[in-house]
């Protein structure tokens, strides 16, 4: 059983989208509101690596922005992130919200919701988060689409 993991990292905010063997099993989000610290980090790391476990994950995509924030947070995330995965002998995909419009568009620039609006189709499970997201007219949900 092939394990995936999506995550659509932020230092606020985390998105996960879990898939074995091709089905969608989990997707939420995380947040993360207390101020950047040491503590917050390892708070994050900790629940990455629990995922990892729980879910013998194989493969991993994180979504990071097309251009990376200066933030040290962010930075910071992004180089403990990846000696996790480099411990657990896990070579992590990247991709950017550009990737994911060439992949589902090949032909012309697609929005964001347009993206979360055909992964809702093909994952009918992500449609009352997708109608809940458009309801409220709010981007929290996205994140769980990135991943």
């Amino acid at each position: 059983m092939e394990g995936v993991l999506g995550i659509s990292l932020g230092t606020r905010q985390v998105g996960v989208a879990l898939m074995r063997n091709g089905e969608l099993i989990d997707w939420h989000i995380r947040s993360f509101l207390t101020k950047w610290s040491q503590k917050k980090l390892k708070k994050i790391i900790l629940e990455m690596d629990s995922l990892i476990e729980d879910h013998q994950i194989q493969n991993i995509a994180v979504k990071i922005p097309g251009t990376l924030p200066t933030s040290k947070g962010f930075m910071q995330l992004i180089g403990a992130m990846n000696v996790l995965f480099e411990r657990k002998g896990i070579k992590a995909k990247y991709y950017t919200l550009r990737d994911m419009q060439k992949h589902f568009s090949p032909e012309r620039k697609i929005s964001k919701d347009a993206i979360a609006e055909l992964l809702a189709c093909r994952h009918s499970e992500l449609l009352p988060t997708y109608n809940k997201g458009k309801e409220k007219r709010v981007l929290y949900y996205g994140k769980i689409f990135e991943a």
